[in-house]
């Protein structure tokens, strides 16, 4: 594993600096500062066998009549009109997908796109730094921790074979931005194909991350099912041209609430 977390935590001081108020739009996701934004949707999912196929969200616009647009937000392209919203429940629509995209983390399969395609817009590819939400769980949360062996408990993770276990960092420090707090790790680009602690094999992406150059950046909200990249013209124009990500233009000024989908109509709680 090349991700390696650090103590000193200045790297990621001009984020806290640029970023607008909690939750008020999409600037105080991605830092504000770049020349072009891009908003990444997370894909939701259709069992077929064995195999998770991807259905992207302007499939799921198009089936249900809905606006597909770069401020358009999940909830409002599946819940019908007039009745509460299915964020909590996040109820399934049989023979169009059976599991809403996931929140807080990117594919493993975006991922690797991006590393393709961010790499070529940085000179410093070998210096990038991760940002890891604090708040996901560690198996030693819980007793879920322990199992018994002859009556006595025995740490789990001692059982498992090396490397299918990242601990959380702990004993690191974190830097604090509003209402969220992060580990920081250093490494090459290649490490954002690392999950940032957890079982190995369930891949969780940085929450944010970016070269030393700060040419880009790229942020993933714990709560949303979308990523925004912030970037060149030429570096955002190059994420929106690949086959492989579904994502269009973004504003610093979209909404980010379940409710601010300007086209259509939006659920009630």
């Amino acid at each position: 594993m090349t991700l390696e977390y650090v103590d000193d935590l200045t790297p990621a001081n001009w984020i806290a600096e640029r970023l607008h108020p909690f939750a008020q739009d999409a600037g105080s996701i991605i830092p504000p500062g770049f020349e072009a934004y891009a908003r990444i949707f997370h894909p939701a999912t259709r069992q077929v066998g064995q195999a998770a196929v991807p259905v992207t969200w302007r499939e799921i616009a198009d089936a249900n009549l809905r606006a597909y647009h770069p401020a358009m937000q999940f909830g409002a392209l599946v819940t019908r009109v007039g009745t509460t919203t299915r964020f909590y429940d996040r109820e399934p629509q049989p023979g169009l997908f059976d599991a809403w995209p996931r929140t807080g983390t990117l594919s493993l399969e975006i991922a690797r796109t991006l590393v393709g395609v961010l790499g070529n817009h940085t000179t410093t590819s070998d210096r990038c730094w991760f940002a890891a939400w604090e708040g996901y769980g560690d198996f030693r949360d819980g007793s879920a921790a322990l199992a018994t062996f002859g009556g006595a408990p025995v740490d789990a993770l001692a059982t498992l074979p090396p490397g299918t276990y990242r601990e959380k960092p702990t004993e690191h420090p974190r830097f604090k931005l509003p209402h969220r707090g992060y580990y920081l790790a250093r490494g090459p680009l290649a490490a954002a194909l690392e999950t940032v602690y957890g079982f190995t094999w369930a891949y969780l992406s940085a929450s944010i991350w970016w070269p030393d150059d700060r040419a880009w950046c790229v942020a993933t909200e714990v709560d949303f099912d979308w990523t925004y990249v912030g970037g060149t013209t030429e570096c955002i124009a190059a994420i929106l041209s690949s086959p492989d990500v579904e994502a269009l233009p973004a504003q610093l000024s979209d909404g980010v609430q379940y409710n601010s989908d300007p086209l259509n109509p939006a659920p009630t709680l």
